[in-house]
Parts: structure tokens; sequence; C-alpha cells
């Protein structure tokens, strides 16, 4: 279990998700915030947004766990929902 959360003045929101067992997550809190970012941007509220992009960065690391790629943490698959894992 994975626990993630967003402090909007007055309350926090907690958002609970499944924990990925991989090493592949190199980048993983920039690619959040840039995900939380763009559905801001698109006009969703903060709620929205991080929900969003959980479930991007989600996939993102679900789909970039079989690379191997380097030493050490690799990175997770940011296109995931375009290009299919072919590594």
């Amino acid at each position: 279990l994975a626990i993630s959360s967003s402090y909007t003045p007055p309350a926090t929101k907690w958002f609970h998700h499944s924990r990925i067992a991989t090493s592949n997550t190199h980048g993983t809190g920039c690619t959040l915030s840039s995900a939380i970012a763009a559905h801001l941007a698109r006009g969703n509220d903060i709620t929205t947004a991080v929900t969003a992009a959980i479930d991007y960065l989600t996939r993102a690391i679900t789909e970039g766990a079989a690379f191997k790629i380097g030493h050490g943490h690799g990175p997770v698959h940011h296109f995931a929902a375009k290009w299919h894992n072919t590594i």
C-alpha cells in the first residue's frame, strides 16, 4: 500500500493506492508533480488532478517494471499509454 497526500487549506486529502514492487522508480517524483500540474492546467480541481496523476504514474511504473536499463534504479515508462512494452 502506498499513500499520498494533498494539503489544500483547511483539509488534507489522502490517496491510497497499490505499491508496485520494482526498482524502476527513477523520476517518479518529477513525473507525479508534472502530471498533477498538467491536469491542473487543463482546469481539473486538485483532487481530480492528483487522482489522474497517480493513475498515470501507476501505469508508468507497472509498464516500466520489466525494463533492464543501466545500473541502479531504472526509468518508468512515460509513454505506456501510447507504446506497448516491447523490452
